[in-house]
């Protein structure tokens, strides 16, 4: 399992991808045994973090990377 702890604010994303070439049958199964936890905390003024732990053939990105 892979995981991520980031800052967001009001309007900002996340994404969650599949990494091209994973073996599906294997995801899912992972998937369906552990899923995907996502952890919430607040910090103040509009800003939380935000833990999240997924199979590692699962690409955890803040949006704004992927843009451009």
């Amino acid at each position: 399992m892979g995981y991520l702890c980031l800052t967001r604010r009001d309007g900002e994303n996340i994404r969650l991808t599949i990494d091209p070439g994973v073996d599906m049958a294997k995801l899912l199964h992972l998937l369906l045994r552990d899923g995907i936890t996502i952890r919430i905390d607040t910090l103040g003024q509009g800003a939380v973090r935000v833990g999240i732990e997924a199979p590692k053939q699962i690409g955890i990105y803040r949006e704004e990377l992927l843009e451009g």
